[in-house]
């Protein structure tokens, strides 16, 4: 298993944060990490995202909704080939902090037999720790802006 946690404090509530995660069309407009996504958060359904990590070759995955509670929880899964063997679930946890404060933890998690191959598994690894990560980063700052009244990155 390999995991990445980040985090992001927002001046703002956990309701516009939720606002902003759920908005997936908008994700053009502000997310350097997402930077496409469609469909709807129904649990069980199919969205179709696209990934730019920085230093990274861009990926187009479609992962099925695993938890969509506003506003507390969105996750999503995807699977690279075959279940089990590259497994990725993506995680945004919203939780208050008092008065108008909330605090987001983005976590991506893999799991599967491709990350016991050796070689490969240390190259994803490597490849999540820093160009996921820093994708990650980016997408906590934009989502920090957007929330707090910015357009986007560049804020």
């Amino acid at each position: 298993m390999k995991e990445i946690r980040t985090t992001a404090d927002i001046h703002a509530a956990p309701q516009r944060v939720w606002d902003i995660l759920a908005n997936l069309p908008a994700y053009k407009e502000w997310n350097p990490y997402i930077t496409q996504a469609e469909g709807g958060l129904e649990v069980g359904g199919t969205i179709t995202l696209r990934l730019e990590p920085p230093g990274a070759s861009a990926l187009t995955v479609t992962p099925v909704v695993l938890e969509a509670d506003a506003p507390r929880e969105l996750r999503w899964l995807w699977t690279t080939g075959i279940s089990g063997i590259l497994d990725t679930e993506q995680c945004f946890i919203i939780v208050p902090k008092g008065d108008n404060r909330t605090h987001v933890i983005h976590r991506v998690t893999c799991t599967g037999l491709a990350l016991s191959v050796p070689g490969f598994g240390t190259a994803t690894g490597a490849r999540l720790e820093s160009n996921f990560r820093e994708g990650m980063d980016a997408m906590n700052r934009a989502l920090k802006s957007r929330v707090q009244g910015g357009q986007g990155p560049g804020l």
